[in-house]
């Protein structure tokens, strides 16, 4: 089976159960909703010297917390990717939470691309901080 035939089956199954696509718009919805909401505020409320700066020891439960919220924002910015929002913005914020070895390396990345870093400093500028250093 052809990649064609594939997406043509999928969608004739799934235009069999419309709570399925009920679900996935809400979903969807609700994911743009909260990202343009929430990224901004976390962008704001960072450090500007926050990517470069090294991060002291964590609280266990803090830790755990902030890592299922990670996830939720990593996985929402990779559906993102193809759906409506700010996917690499989303996967910036839920990267920023995590806590592991490559973390720095990762932003680093991340913030290299122009647009994601002039968006973050514009989101800043605008409520009045100093832009990120990287």
């Amino acid at each position: 089976m052809d990649f064609h035939q594939y997406l043509s089956s999928l969608i004739e199954q799934l235009s069999n159960h419309p709570a399925i696509w009920l679900t996935g718009t809400i979903g969807s919805v609700l994911m743009f909703v909260g990202t343009i909401v929430a990224v901004p505020i976390v962008c704001v409320r960072l450090p500007a010297d926050y990517f470069t700066r090294d991060i002291g020891p964590r609280v266990l439960w803090k830790t755990a917390l902030r890592t299922a919220c990670a996830i939720v924002l990593i996985l929402a910015g990779v559906a993102m990717l193809v759906l409506p929002g700010q996917g690499m913005l989303t996967i910036l914020v839920g990267v920023s939470l995590l806590d592991f070895p490559a973390k720095r390396v990762w932003q680093r990345r991340i913030l290299r691309r122009p647009s994601v870093l002039r968006a973050l400093n514009g989101i800043r500028a605008r409520a009045g901080k100093e832009p990120f250093s990287v």
